[in-house]
């Protein structure tokens, strides 16, 4: 008997879940297309998930600032 595929973690949702794409880092659910991100399937690990793009997006833009020479 072949193995069941992957069903979306998603309440009420019947789909099958995607590889790789629908797997959810942040709440460790499996997902399909339609529930795959992370504010369509409302997941707990939102906040954190901004948080951290936030503070890399920051050290970013740190890493790019131009600086000024002085004398020149």
């Amino acid at each position: 008997m072949a193995p069941n595929k992957p069903r979306c973690t998603f309440k009420e949702c019947k789909s099958a879940a995607q590889r790789i794409v629908g797997d959810c880092g942040f709440c460790d659910g499996h997902f399909c297309a339609k529930h795959r991100l992370l504010e369509d399937h409302k997941c707990s690990g939102l906040e954190d998930c901004k948080k951290e793009s936030h503070e890399r997006n920051a050290a970013q833009l740190e890493a790019e600032r131009t600086q000024v020479i002085r004398g020149v």
